[in-house]
């Protein structure tokens, strides 16, 4: 049964991998973990029930580094969803470890496959058999202690991240079944790598006295956690939205101008001013984070210079639902449409401005050029991003200010 579960996890890595989009980094590490947790299934099932020597000497110990990375990819996952932080460099600390178990593992990776073949059959025998294999510096068995200590860890670890993170931006109040699912999820491996603690700690003590250090029972729940641990991981997520997985700010009120000087607002990041929020409908952070993406690509020609340009123009020529755009302008981004669209323009035009080419056209003009239908739009939207009207702004680039 694990096996089979562990297959459809690997269809749901595939499925979140496939309909991604740009660099969807939270789709991507979530595809990342269910391959992670899949092949840890398969590898489990593979070494503890009668299998072919093939399947066992391709899988047993081949992937075990990998194992070392199913605690930092979810924390990684958990950090760009909750966290709403970026991906950075140091971000690559996190596979260290696994990069070192890499290393730990190679005597055995560069083996001929008829050594593999041997070993397999040994395991396919005696499961503790592979504790056998050649390892460079640390021991098999030293290397499957830490393997469960340090997942557990590293769950503890994002389970805190999010506590804090809840609390820090209230994200409990109004996203409870995402974070609850997440929460899920570190509970089950919390206990999955707890259970196979324990059946080593037993299989360690029954190689040396030959008894088993726990009761039937309590082994028996140590296996059958295994089992429900893959049946809730793989099941539960088909029947969870994605729109539960899209954490969003805390809306601000809004407010009705903004400070000399700050024209921040970018595709990605929320800007000062925040619009009324809709609850109609919700937008998965996911598809928020393509559709991002999506935008910052289709803006690379400067679409929005046209006069007629409107977000009806984004749905046709992107082929982004209109109901999406809208939700990412209003929800996501925290702005208008209209904003969002006349700080482009205004942007625009302070780089002719600043560039000389106020010296050979007039403002209007450049407005004219711009989209800008009229001027007093023109110097509204200018005065909004600016603190300045055009006129003061170009007198005080003249004048150093």
């Amino acid at each position: 049964m694990i096996l089979n579960l562990s297959f459809l996890g690997l269809v749901v890595a595939l499925l979140l991998y496939i309909y991604r989009e740009g660099r969807a980094y939270a789709k991507i590490l979530l595809a990342i973990f269910y391959f992670l947790t899949s092949i840890f299934g398969i590898v489990h099932d593979v070494t503890s029930t009668p299998r072919s020597e093939f399947m066992i000497s391709l899988f047993a110990i081949n992937f075990s580094p990998l194992y070392f990375l199913m605690g930092p990819v979810f924390f990684l996952f958990v950090k760009v969803i909750i966290g709403r932080e970026r991906l950075v460099d140091k971000d690559w600390l996190h596979v260290v470890v696994s990069v070192l178990f890499l290393i730990n593992i190679l005597p055995h990776l560069f083996s001929s496959f008829d050594e593999k073949l041997i070993l397999a059959h040994k395991i396919a025998e005696h499961s503790e058999a592979l504790y056998e294999a050649k390892y460079l510096f640390i021991p098999t068995f030293v290397q499957s202690m830490i393997r469960p200590i340090f997942t557990i860890g590293y769950f503890l670890y994002t389970g805190f991240y999010l506590y804090r993170r809840c609390r820090i931006k209230n994200y409990f109040v109004t996203h409870q079944v995402s974070i609850l699912w997440i929460a899920l999820i570190i509970v089950l491996y919390i206990l999955l790598n707890t259970a196979s603690l324990l059946v080593l700690i037993n299989n360690i003590e029954l190689g040396d006295s030959n008894r088993n250090l726990f009761s039937p029972m309590v082994l028996s729940i140590c296996f059958d956690i295994k089992y429900w641990v893959y049946s809730l991981q793989n099941l539960s997520i088909l029947f969870i939205p994605y729109v539960l997985f899209g954490p969003q700010y805390k809306k601000k009120k809004h407010t009705t101008s903004r400070a000399q000087g700050e024209m921040v607002l970018s595709t990605f990041a929320p800007p000062v001013k925040r619009v009324t929020v809709s609850t109609a409908y919700e937008v998965p952070y996911f598809r928020l984070e393509e559709i991002g993406h999506q935008i910052a690509k289709y803006c690379v020609d400067e679409p929005y210079l046209r006069s007629r340009f409107s977000l009806s123009m984004i749905a046709e020529d992107t082929k982004i639902p209109y109901y999406q755009l809208s939700y990412y302008f209003n929800n996501h981004l925290g702005v208008s449409f209209n904003d969002w669209k006349n700080e482009l323009r205004v942007k625009h035009i302070i780089t002719l401005i600043q560039s000389g080419k106020a010296q050979q056209n007039t403002l209007e003009a450049l407005a004219h050029s711009s989209g800008f239908l009229s001027r007093s739009n023109f110097v509204k939207a200018f005065k909004y991003n600016t603190g300045k009207t055009p006129s003061e702004y170009l007198k005080d680039m003249k004048s150093g200010i």
